[in-house]
């Protein structure tokens, strides 16, 4: 594969693919309250409650937002192989990363960081 000098949404995609950890879920995500009342909805096996902490945030649709609840260090919707328990319904921030309003996400390299074994996966990946 080419090698890459400028980060595109293209590249990224691929090392999103290579990346085993869900470290970008670690910290939860914050959602529009709209979109919060329909993932509520969902009939899963998954112990309540799902989101927390109530803001004001001008970004959202709805000018609301409320925060997942992060257990066992990831949002409380990724399962313990990493994946996402509520993919088709997951929150436009998740739909959307690593971009975030046409630019690269202000925390990618902080949200993307990865143990040492993964950034040598992605390095062979790219030679």
């Amino acid at each position: 594969m080419k090698k890459h000098n400028k980060i595109t949404k293209k590249y990224i995609s691929e090392v999103c693919k290579t990346c085993v950890t869900g470290y970008c879920c670690r910290h939860g995500v914050d959602v529009d309250l709209d979109h919060a009342k329909k993932i509520s909805g969902l009939k899963l096996k998954l112990k309540k409650p799902w989101f927390y902490n109530l803001f004001k945030d001008k970004d959202m649709v709805t000018g609301w937002a409320v925060s997942t609840v992060v257990r066992d260090g990831r949002c409380v919707f990724q399962k313990k192989n990493y994946l996402c328990m509520i993919y088709k319904n997951r929150p436009i921030h998740c739909k959307d990363f690593p971009i975030e309003e046409g630019r690269i996400h202000r925390y990618y390299n902080y949200l993307c960081e990865k143990p040492k074994h993964i950034k040598q996966k992605i390095k062979k990946h790219y030679r």
